[in-house]
């Protein structure tokens, strides 16, 4: 019975160590938009390869690792793939798409300082510096490319987070509100949209402005949502509300409590302030694992309630109703103190 057990534990631990290739298998397939070439029905790794102009072998070999990890299936009689329903997420139109964040989330940005994982936690300090020659956001400003993913990806994380989040906050009372950091303003225009009387500011670095001007468009806003550079480490503009979307697992503890305090003295009288984060608490394997990535990356951190609170308090603010949302995600309402 013991080596029974010894055998299946050894066998679970080589899926994890291997569990990186599979990451990246998955970026591949997303790259490849296996997906949508799959939609209309099976195809060989052959006539993929050839709409992508990627090497057929390899292409069959990447299908073939699809297959094995259920995104696929192979019938191995007439030599064609199909997909599964777990592929469809990774399709561009899926209404729960994580077909950029595949691509963006394994990419050099973050794996890159991730294999120093283990330098990291001995000196207390990530090697992201040594790596990408500055922090993320330096890289994106210097590859381009890479930051648009980045946002795509985010969004495509954002999405349904957004859906749950705006019916769980009673703007009724409000007239404006800013989304801090809020790329290209989804969560905001998605807000706009549901309450008609609000106008929106996305407080966002200039490389984001034409994307916050686009999904305005999208949604047919007109002039209620626009698009303001700024620094939110320096100034925020007053309003009714505030969104903070993903942004203080960014930080350390005294950034974040640099932004929060920017908004407390820009607040309009009976403003609120609304985060929406994972929380560490729910012992999420998905709050776990992306608590690493904010390690090795980033100088933040996914946190807890009572870490938010701690760090609410320091702001003069408090925090007045926790919504849970999708596991492991919360929506924080905070008011002044």
């Amino acid at each position: 019975m013991h080596s029974e057990m010894s055998q299946d534990d050894h066998d679970k631990i080589f899926e994890m160590i291997l569990a990186g290739w599979a990451t990246q298998a998955v970026r591949t397939l997303a790259a490849l938009s296996v997906a949508e070439h799959l939609e209309a029905g099976p195809l060989s790794a052959h006539q993929i390869a050839g709409r992508e102009s990627s090497d057929p072998d390899m292409t069959y070999r990447v299908l073939r690792a699809g297959a094995a990890m259920g995104l696929l299936e192979y019938d191995a009689d007439a030599a064609v793939f199909s997909g599964t329903r777990m592929l469809r997420v990774l399709h561009k139109d899926s209404p729960v798409s994580l077909k950029h964040f595949a691509q963006s989330a394994p990419a050099e940005t973050y794996w890159l300082p991730l294999v120093h994982m283990p330098e990291t936690v001995a000196r207390g300090e990530n090697y992201v510096t040594e790596v990408l020659g500055g922090s993320v956001f330096e890289y994106y400003e210097r590859h381009k490319e890479a930051g648009r993913l980045f946002g795509a990806g985010m969004t495509d994380v954002s999405t349904p987070v957004i859906r749950e989040a705006v019916v769980a906050i009673d703007a009724a009372d409000a007239r404006s509100v800013v989304d801090i950091g809020g790329a290209n303003g989804t969560f905001v225009a998605e807000l706009l949209v549901r309450h008609p009387q609000l106008t929106g500011v996305v407080l966002e670095l200039p490389q984001a402005i034409p994307g916050v001007a686009e999904e305005a468009r999208r949604h047919n806003l007109g002039r209620r949502m626009t698009g303001a550079e700024g620094d939110f480490f320096v100034e925020v503009p007053a309003a009714d509300i505030y969104l903070l979307k993903f942004i203080l697992h960014d930080w350390d503890d005294e950034s974040c409590r640099t932004i929060l305090r920017n908004i407390r003295r820009a607040m309009n009288p009976g403003a609120r302030v609304v985060i929406v984060e994972m929380s560490v608490a729910q012992n999420a394997v998905s709050a776990a694992l992306l608590d690493l990535l904010m390690m090795t990356a980033f100088a933040g951190k996914e946190r807890d309630e009572s870490e938010f609170e701690r760090l609410l308090e320091a702001a003069d603010l408090k925090a007045a109703r926790i919504t849970p949302l999708n596991r492991p995600y919360q929506l924080i309402e905070a008011v002044a103190a």
